[in-house]
């Protein structure tokens, strides 16, 4: 492990009330400047998106933007315009966040209602509609969001691309640190996801297995990140019970900088056309 940082021997209490008053809208994870350091799964993200909306893709929806900052990131580095680029989002909070940030990209942003975890849908569950008519879209891209299969091959053309990145599962390491039961596995993997897209009406053509770390420098960007993202320790809530942060941050002094490892997938489906 490197060498400490000097917010690593600051007081705890000071980095937790760091952490927890930091803005939550949007999915800014750059905030905290080299604090929290992620390495990404072993493929481009870019690079499959860029292959989906390729030259003749017209229409483009982006489900699940969070606040922006990947589409803006990405429409700011293409060469040629998309005559149509729509970006959905259910978080309330984060829809005036990339109103603003991709209004001057000519994107449209669009307050949709959110879908159940994929592992949670059934055949009653109405959630995740999405308020487009039919074949609307050559394209849709979801990084990290739940999702419809049937909704999604519904706004497809016939013959369009979806391309997906999900998070499947950690390594433990976070709960363990916080005094808490280690989650199962679970179900969400490649294969569910394959078996899901293909009684969805999706064909999946592609796809790929990996895992990322994030490090931790000090536990404010972590206390950050539990607000944020308060799925990852479902229960924990770092505002009422703080004491296990501070514990978290007495390893980060002892043992330096902490590593989380998270269990990713994609893959690349196609509309089915019968």
């Amino acid at each position: 492990m490197s060498a400490h940082t000097p917010e690593q021997t600051a007081d705890p209490d000071d980095l937790i009330a760091e952490g927890l008053a930091a803005d939550t809208s949007g999915w800014d994870f750059e905030r905290f400047d080299g604090r929290m350091v992620s390495t990404p799964p072993p493929w481009d993200y870019r690079a499959l998106i860029d292959a989906a909306a390729g030259p003749d893709t017209a229409t483009l929806l982006d489900l699940g933007t969070g606040g922006g900052e990947w589409l803006a990131g990405w429409l700011d580095g293409r060469t040629t315009a998309l005559p149509r680029v729509v970006a959905a989002e259910s978080w309330p909070p984060n829809v005036p966040v990339a109103g603003r940030r991709l209004a001057p990209l000519g994107v449209t942003v669009v307050h949709t209602d959110g879908a159940l975890d994929n592992v949670d849908q059934g055949p009653a569950d109405r959630s995740g509609r999405l308020p487009f008519r039919g074949a609307s879209f050559d394209a849709v891209v979801n990084r990290h969001s739940s999702y419809r299969p049937e909704e999604v091959a519904r706004v497809l053309r016939p013959g369009g691309t979806f391309v997906t990145q999900q998070v499947a599962a950690g390594d433990g390491t976070l709960h363990r640190l916080l005094d808490l039961p280690v989650p199962p596995a679970g179900d969400w993997t490649l294969r569910y996801a394959v078996n899901q897209a293909a009684e969805g009406g999706l064909t999946v053509v592609d796809a790929g297995v990996g895992a990322d770390v994030t490090t931790y420098h000090d536990v404010a960007p972590l206390a950050w990140y539990l607000r944020q993202v308060p799925w990852a320790v479902p229960g924990y809530d770092p505002v009422r019970d703080p004491d296990r942060l501070r514990r978290v941050q007495r390893y980060i002094d002892t043992h330096g900088p902490l590593e989380i490892r998270r269990h990713h997938f994609w893959l690349r489906a196609i509309r089915r056309t019968d």
